[in-house]
């Protein structure tokens, strides 16, 4: 009986730890560094990589976080309770591009806070300067993505 009991109790920790976690943010990382990628790849980037730098110009002592325009519609983003962006939506607009925020590297991890209330915490690497950040609200999912060159949004 005492066994039964027991194991009663473990699948009903079993079942609520499984509901816990499937109702939490999930959060998908990517790390690219320009030379593992393919051939192909780095021909892209190479296309671009030099105007690229000279827009997203960047300090040895600062990390680029570049943020997907339309994977923030409509909200507002606090990183470490010193940069604030918006992100409005208009009307006609069909692409928005990528907005940036030079992120002092001495400040540690990212932490973002939406004005939904969501809220990530994003860790530095080293090697990587250059960080995008997405949310897919229907999945409630955050996409992080780590280079070490500059990626830009490109519009097809």
């Amino acid at each position: 009986m005492k066994k039964i009991i027991i194991r009663r109790i473990n699948i009903l920790f079993f079942l609520s730890g499984f509901l816990f976690v499937s109702c939490q943010t999930k959060i998908v990382t990517n790390f690219d560094k320009y030379e593992n990628l393919s051939v192909d790849d780095k021909k892209g980037v190479s296309q671009y990589i030099e105007e690229a730098k000279k827009s997203i110009s960047k300090r040895d002592d600062e990390i680029i976080l570049l943020f997907q325009y339309n994977c923030f519609f409509n909200e507002t983003l606090t990183i470490n309770n010193k940069f604030v962006e918006s992100f409005p939506k208009q009307e006609n607009t069909i692409h928005y591009g990528q907005k940036q925020i030079h992120f002092p590297k001495n400040m540690g991890n990212i932490k973002i806070t939406q004005s939904d209330g969501k809220k990530i915490t994003i860790p530095q690497k080293e090697g990587y300067d250059y960080i995008t950040v997405c949310y897919y609200k229907k999945e409630d999912k955050f996409f992080i993505h780590y280079y070490d060159f500059p990626k830009l949004s490109i519009v097809e």
